[in-house]
């Protein structure tokens, strides 16, 4: 589950999270941890500091890899969630992502269950999102590493250092000049060959549901989360 980074910073261009914020979301993680019976992970809301509007930085860039921190250390203590923590870093920025990784590690522990790279969800410098991946990996060897926002392009570079990623990609146009979908068929049309593509990429075998499986579930969920496949 997301903590809606994107709506916040992005769209809205907010600061903050809405007041309150966090006390509601800590109460729904808790109710979906229960319904789900440890089958969904909690992203702790973070902090970007990669969306950048002509050139410049959103006002949300600043302080975000400590204030990212902060709420770790804060929500990580409360049980029955199966928190997802976030690195961030400054954009583009080496010894930042370095450093927040560190700290990150030094909060949860080298083995914690699932960690999640978020500083690389607008990048499109495959030679960076390959670093950050390579060096999460480093870090967490044995942890459950997801990557948000990540390109198809950098899927053949980071496959081998990661276990999974989401995206809305497959929501856009498949053809240049169409629209994002505007209907279930659509929807159902533009992921169809969102997986063909990964299977080009990855030379796998990622099967479509099976008609024994409500199709219309799964893109819906695949519509609130992203797609979230495994790499491996």
């Amino acid at each position: 589950m997301d903590s809606n980074v994107g709506l916040f910073f992005f769209h809205m261009k907010l600061r903050e999270y809405p007041k309150e914020f966090l006390d509601v979301y800590v109460h729904i993680a808790k109710n979906y941890s229960e319904m789900f019976d440890g089958r969904i992970f909690i992203t702790i809301p973070d902090y970007p500091a990669d969306y950048y509007i002509n050139g410049k930085p959103t006002p949300s860039a600043e302080d975000n890899v400590e204030r990212t921190i902060i709420n770790i250390k804060k929500l990580i203590k409360i049980g029955g969630v199966d928190w997802l923590p976030v690195i961030q870093s400054k954009y583009m920025d080496t010894f930042s992502f370095i450093n927040s990784c560190r700290k990150v590690m030094e909060i949860v522990g080298s083995d914690y269950p699932q960690i999640a790279i978020g500083t690389i969800c607008k990048s499109r410098n495959v030679k960076w999102i390959k670093y950050c991946c390579e060096y999460t990996r480093k870090i967490f060897p044995k942890t459950w590493i997801h990557a948000f926002g990540l390109t198809l392009k950098a899927l053949p570079h980071v496959k081998n250092h990661i276990d999974s990623w989401d995206s809305t990609a497959w929501t856009f146009p498949r053809t240049p000049g169409k629209w994002s979908y505007k209907n279930k068929n659509e929807k159902v049309e533009y992921f169809t060959k969102y997986i063909e593509r990964i299977n080009k990429i990855l030379s796998n075998n990622l099967h479509l549901p099976t008609s024994n499986v409500n199709t219309s579930s799964c893109i819906e969920y695949g519509a609130v989360r992203g797609v979230l496949l495994g790499a491996s």
